[in-house]
């Protein structure tokens, strides 16, 4: 397998482990409070739920990624150079590193590979 489709595959994957995990915490309150307040929640409805949580997760997730990314090319945390694009520097430490990095790795064709 290629560097790039490894790459993208590795940030597709952190994606969904993410949301899975918020996915899970989410569930696990909704099964707390309604075994408290109403008892037994139908099982269509916990996969429902779920289901939707887990697409909803997904989307903050790459739409974070995607204003993390902008606002580090904004405030020249990661510079870009060329046409196509590709990325030239990128610092080390500054807020949404984690996302912008994410980012990144799903779009693997700003890495310049120098070739």
């Amino acid at each position: 397998m290629k560097a790039a489709p490894r790459l993208k595959l590795k940030a597709q994957l952190t994606i969904a482990l993410v949301a899975g995990c918020i996915t899970q915490a989410c569930a696990l309150l909704l099964y707390i409070v309604s075994s408290l307040t109403v008892g037994e929640i139908s099982p269509t409805a916990f996969g429902v739920f779920g289901g939707t949580t887990v697409l909803l997760a997904h989307r903050w997730i790459v739409v974070d990624m995607r204003k993390a990314f902008s606002r580090a090319v904004e405030q020249h945390h990661v510079v870009l150079e060329g046409q196509p694009p590709h990325i030239i520097m990128i610092a080390p430490t500054f807020r949404g590193h984690w996302l912008t990095m994410l980012y990144i790795q799903l779009h693997p064709e700003l890495i310049d590979d120098g070739t």
